[in-house]
């Protein structure tokens, strides 16, 4: 089969990771690029010169055509997102796999005729089984006998296809064997802040962040001489750098391609800054007490396993402080619950006001239970610390007719601090502080005991 020189040309999105879906003003199909024939199980034959509405009828309803009609007439690129869009191009494989995949719409001149390119991108993080690397390396193989055939064509459809990586929305970067610049599309001028001539010809390397700076071109010289993959083929999540030094995550998916018996490797990029700081935001929140505002009960448990084995190494004391409202049941019962959210909060308060040090922790312990973890602290001072609090909590001054320790609102601290030694666990110290913390209850609660560190039940 024959095709022309545009349609030849065409083909080099075979080279590329994503799906290529090229239609016409009438908006029949005028290319159907392999990676679409493997997502979807359609050849490109039964698909080409066909009305798109008989492949993908959701494409040409009225929620995504009212887009995709002006950029025909010259409008600016179109991104359909996988939450917003799911249902533009089918988004599950012939072998029920679920992809998660999103669309770029712009467009692309083919014999001076203006037509609409669609870029799918997979943006699942999807290894590669052996036996899908294995067809793929065959397809390349045949691939590389076609472009050979065609290279005269090629050449001449290399500007055409330049302008279409250039109206990516993502980033596209392109090395050659020895690990060089050759391609920076201008979504990649955006992400790192140079312009192609700063960067093409030299390593790409200038991009990555110690320690991938100085490994990867260990790395490619390892897949070149062995052909075990560290990335390539593999998308994974990588950092990268900017011109301005600063380092943000990023996704990378590169693949291999051979032009000319040269070895070309070509990366597309996606910025997952966004979705890191919400990941790290939701990390927040669940480290924080929904009432309190402080620290919760798993925050306390993840410091004390990394404090009790940084002090180890160390040899350096770790105290704590263990402390309950006294007769807080007595309090909501005679005031309400409300008025013992609020109590609890005053509390809270008063407790992250009286720890000043940066390594210091106020948790809430659960109800009416805190705990104030202090690294690199010993008995004698965590006993002082305790002491502080007691005293800003009496000068709170928050009403307690029900109690029998006072008219207003006291706590009950126990303290207790060891040298972590090898053989011994952190829960020990937590038992130290409760039993000391139950000695203070017992002898009349609104007072500091301290356990006894050789002395433990």
């Amino acid at each position: 089969m024959s095709y022309s020189a545009s349609f030849q040309t065409l083909l080099l999105l075979d080279s590329l990771p994503v799906g290529g879906l090229v239609l016409a003003e009438d908006l029949t199909v005028r290319f159907w690029n392999q990676a679409l024939e493997e997502w979807t199980g359609i050849a490109r034959e039964q698909v080409v010169g066909q009305p798109v509405a008989n492949i993908l009828p959701n494409l040409v309803s009225s929620r995504y055509l009212a887009r995709i009609r002006p950029i025909f007439d010259g409008g600016p690129p179109v991104l359909f997102s996988p939450q917003l869009h799911p249902h533009l191009i089918p988004a599950v494989r012939p072998d029920g796999q679920q992809r998660i995949q999103q669309t770029t719409v712009t467009s692309v001149f083919l014999d001076g005729v203006v037509h609409v390119l669609f870029a799918v991108q997979d943006v699942t993080d999807l290894v590669l089984t052996a036996r899908e690397s294995r067809r793929l390396h065959q397809q390349a193989l045949q691939e590389i006998e076609q472009r050979k055939a065609a290279e005269t064509a090629q050449r001449e459809g290399a500007e055409r296809l330049r302008a279409i990586v250039d109206n990516a929305v993502e980033a596209i970067i392109s090395i050659n064997a020895e690990c060089q610049i050759e391609a920076f599309n201008a979504a990649a001028v955006r992400l790192f802040g140079y312009e192609p001539c700063e960067v093409i010809g030299r390593n790409v390397h200038l991009l990555m962040p110690e320690p991938d700076h100085s490994l990867h071109d260990s790395y490619v010289q390892r897949f070149l001489q062995t052909g075990q993959p560290h990335i390539i083929g593999i998308g994974r999540e990588v950092r990268g750098r900017r011109k301005d030094g600063t380092i943000f995550p990023m996704r990378l998916a590169v693949s291999e391609t051979h032009i000319s018996d040269e070895r070309h490797f070509t990366g597309i990029i996606h910025d997952i800054t966004p979705q890191k700081q919400l990941e790290e935001q939701l990390r927040a929140l669940s480290l924080r007490d929904g009432l309190t505002g402080i620290s919760n009960r798993r925050c306390f448990d993840e410091t004390l396993e990394k404090e009790w084995r940084r002090e180890l190494r160390q040899t350096e004391p770790l105290s704590l402080i263990l402390l309950d409202i006294d007769f807080f049941k007595r309090y909501n019962d005679h005031y309400g619950h409300q008025a013992g959210d609020t109590c609890l909060k005053t509390v809270a308060e008063c407790l992250a006001a009286s720890v000043q040090r940066a390594g210091d922790l106020v948790a809430r312990y659960g109800g009416e239970e805190f705990v104030v973890l202090l690294p690199e602290t010993s008995l004698k001072n965590a006993e002082q610390v305790a002491e502080h609090i007691r005293q800003q909590v009496l000068q709170l001054a928050v009403p307690h007719q029900a109690s029998d320790a006072a008219q207003i609102v006291t706590i009950s601290l126990g303290v207790a601090g060891l040298v972590p030694s090898p053989g011994q666990a952190s829960q020990q110290l937590l038992l130290m502080a409760d039993q000391a913390l139950y000695a203070a209850k017992a002898g009349g609660r609104n007072r500091v005991c301290v356990a006894d560190p050789v002395a433990i039940q």
